[in-house]
């Protein structure tokens, strides 16, 4: 999904107390946090702002919100905005704990991804932050802002679901075998003891063309700016299998249908209309879920695109799974108006395939208004 996205230095916002000056994804800056993870992250805009955390989703970094993230700092330089990557992620660290590499899931659960963020915050001294979270880190956001409401002013879940039910399993295998099941034949061939044994390799130790196969399945997204497609694949490929392994067997395990009833903070879902691993019946299901919530709590869901998933279940001409790649400057503009306002903007946002550009129709937006 992208082809070089080489986030060049973004401007940062003049402003008395700006923050520090992690703003270039080849020198990101990084905070040890007490969970054990070292995590890299990159920080624009003044640090005495509203502070917003953008947070990736699986196998993939802080560079998928990028084009998002400087949209969002040049509609509003006035934020205080950080990208992070997450455990295993990007160039954060692995966490280190004794049983993780016989026991991935064990280390890649939700809650140690939303521990994570509360540490960072904590590192960062910031009291409480706005989160946007794509797919997995749409999970994580919900579980931050369930489990820590105190610190979540607003969350943003971009691609989400209250489970992932797309991911079909195969009999008798383990859980992340639709995705790793190739690598892990070839490790397994040359005497690579599973999963411990591929907890520190990449998929390129499996198959050197990782990367092309990942992006050409995994990261897929024929209306996204092929840039960002081909820039993330080769990051992709270099994760770790042990995060391949405990972040799915962690998103597999997720499932807030009951627990969103008791959900105290403002929130913001997008979803795709071709969104091909968040279906329409899993958004029926969010729905429902968030209505549970309190009458007063203000939350809204907002369709992109205009036409469904093909029967072919892949995203072909309209806005799929990645939302803020194929029209980050609108997710952005919706970013800002909830931060703002409590509500996203009115417009509707679909993908012309003829002209290849993004389409704005104001104050037509296909919207849901579910609390209050």
């Amino acid at each position: 999904m992208l082809r070089t996205l080489l986030l060049a230095v973004l401007v940062l916002a003049a402003a008395p107390a700006a923050a520090e000056s992690c703003d270039d994804i080849s020198a990101k800056c990084t905070a040890p946090l007490p969970t054990g993870i070292t995590m890299a992250y990159l920080e624009i805009g003044p640090a005495n702002g509203p502070t917003v955390v953008l947070v990736h989703g699986l196998t993939d970094s802080l560079r998928s919100w990028s084009p998002a993230m400087r949209a969002l700092h040049r509609i509003d330089p006035r934020l205080h905005i950080l990208a992070v990557d997450q455990r295993g992620h990007g160039d954060s660290s692995m966490p280190d704990g004794a049983d993780c590499p016989a026991h991935p899931e064990t280390c890649f659960r939700m809650a140690d991804f939303a521990a994570d963020l509360a540490a960072f915050l904590k590192a960062k001294k910031i009291a409480k932050a706005s989160f946007a979270g794509h797919s997995l880190g749409s999970f994580v956001v919900q579980e931050l802002a369930l489990s820590h409401p105190e610190l979540v002013e607003r969350a943003v879940l971009v691609a989400t679901a209250t489970r992932l039910t797309t991911l079909a399993p195969i009999p008798g295998a383990p859980p992340e075998e639709p995705l790793v099941g190739p690598w892990r034949k070839a490790l397994e061939a040359n005497g690579i003891r599973y999963p411990d044994g591929a907890w520190s390799l990449t998929p390129r130790d499996a198959d050197p063309s990782a990367a092309a196969t990942i992006a050409g399945a995994w990261d897929a997204d024929p209306v996204a700016d092929q840039s960002i497609v081909l820039g993330i694949a080769p990051e992709t490929a270099h994760v770790r299998l042990g995060t391949w392994i405990g972040a799915t067997r962690g998103i597999l395990a997720a499932d807030t249908t009951d627990r969103l009833a008791t959900l105290k903070v403002p929130t913001l879902v997008l979803w795709g209309c071709q969104d091909s691993l968040f279906l329409a019946a899993d958004q029926d299901r969010l729905k429902a879920a968030l209505r549970r919530a309190s009458p007063r709590l203000a939350i809204f869901w907002k369709q992109y695109g205009t036409k469904p998933l093909p029967p072919s279940g892949a995203q072909v001409d309209d806005i799929g799974h990645n939302v803020q790649w194929d029209a980050p400057d609108q997710v952005a503009a919706d970013i800002d108006s909830f931060l703002r306002q409590g509500k996203p903007t009115t417009d509707r946002v679909s993908f012309d395939p003829e002209t290849r550009q993004i389409v704005v129709k104001r104050g037509e937006a296909e919207e849901m208004r579910l609390r209050p």
